[in-house]
């Protein structure tokens, strides 16, 4: 009798935003999982590891405890990265060459949480910036290499990888609206608009295929850099980003508070009020420039059908978006719904793209499965 083609170990899914690495993954029952961990990256000497290794207390856990060391370069990955040895997200680099260790660290950390063995089979797929779609044939050869050997702090691990699929950002959701448009969608000119933390891209799609990638550095990083330019004395990037997005669209003071560096109420009020001020001047003219961008990808003239909007920093500029594409349909994130043992309250929408591309690559592995398979069984009848 035939066997079955077997299903990889992990199946995995990586949407490396620039405030957080967001990854689904599963097991070959395709039990899912969510996995985040933070942007940071640092490239370090294997003594400062293994210093780290033998002088650390307690016990944590591996997402916040990732390292490895590849081709006799090591890496700390994460919150260890953060928190240890002083790692930064990387924002002016290309996402590409920070991908391949943080796909490795992300691969280890799944593979603990469903406590697999050091060799198993693995199948990937990865969203990266419309501009660097490019690279994932450079990273393809990267991981296919560098998965088969590689140190932890476990100890060695030896990954197969099986399937791989890379699809710019914004492809896990063009991949679903198409699905939901059916046939019609073959005929229709669709703009998916992704609005992240780092970049702002565009995918347009005429008659069932993508005919144009756009991508701009025009993400919320922007706005932020723009306050950190008109105010001293801030505290860093990430906090000062997370304490503008917890404002929202009114800039309410109350999220602001704990960055006043002053210890008198009088004056901590009125560094509030000025920093609220300063947001909103910079929130609309970051709202001017991401739509005069989009006025020159997407001009009138390309006669869209549906604009497909998505991404976190596209929700917190909603009001904007909508009425730049009021003279279209306007679909939020090709209305994928977010299972909820994989929903966060603090993602929320943030997380559809990685969700998209997962439900199409678990199609896509399942066909490859069969089609092995029915070869397999051909290949023994005869």
């Amino acid at each position: 009798m035939a066997r079955k083609a077997r299903p990889p170990d992990l199946i995995m899914t990586i949407d490396f935003g620039g405030s957080l690495t967001k990854a689904i993954f599963a097991d070959a029952s395709l039990n899912e999982n969510l996995l985040l961990m933070e942007p940071e990256v640092i490239s370090v000497p294997y003594s400062a590891i293994a210093a780290h290794e033998e002088t650390k207390l307690g016990n944590p856990d591996p997402v916040d405890a990732a390292w490895l060391e590849v081709d006799g370069q090591c890496y700390a990955v994460g919150y260890l990265a953060r928190s240890k040895f002083h790692g930064n997200p990387g924002l002016s680099s290309l996402k590409y060459e920070r991908a391949f260790p943080k796909t490795l660290a992300a691969v280890w950390v799944a593979a603990q949480s469903l406590e697999l063995k050091r060799k198993f089979n693995v199948a990937l797929a990865i969203l990266m910036p419309s501009g660097e779609y490019e690279s994932g044939k450079q990273l393809h050869e990267m991981l296919q290499e560098g998965l088969k050997n590689f140190e932890t702090p476990t100890g060695r691990v030896s990954a197969n990888l099986t399937h791989f699929d890379c699809k710019p950002e914004g492809g896990g959701i063009y991949m679903m609206s198409r699905q939901q448009l059916g046939s019609s969608g073959g005929r229709k000119t669709i703009a998916v608009v992704m609005v992240g933390y780092r970049n702002a891209s565009v995918l347009l799609s005429e008659r069932g295929q993508v005919t144009q990638r756009k991508t701009s550095n025009l993400g919320f990083i922007k706005m932020v850099e723009q306050v950190e330019g008109r105010i001293s004395g801030l505290p860093s990037t990430p906090q000062l980003a997370s304490a503008i997005a917890a404002s929202g669209v009114k800039v309410e003071s109350r999220y602001l508070e704990p960055l006043s560096m002053s210890s008198i109420q009088e004056t901590r009020t009125e560094e509030v009020d000025r920093l609220a001020e300063v947001i909103k001047s910079c929130r609309d003219e970051y709202a001017l420039a991401l739509r005069s961008w989009l006025r020159e990808v997407l001009p009138r003239q390309t006669n869209l059908d549906l604009a497909v909007l998505c991404g976190g920093t596209a929700e917190y500029m909603r009001a904007e978006l909508e009425e730049h594409f009021a003279y279209t349909e306007v679909n939020w994130n090709a209305d994928i719904q977010i299972p909820d043992h994989l929903y966060s309250e603090e993602l929320g929408t943030r997380l559809c793209d990685a969700y998209g591309i997962y439900v199409y690559f678990k199609g896509v592995i399942a066909s490859a499965l069969s089609t092995a398979s029915t070869a397999t069984a051909l290949a023994s009848s005869g």
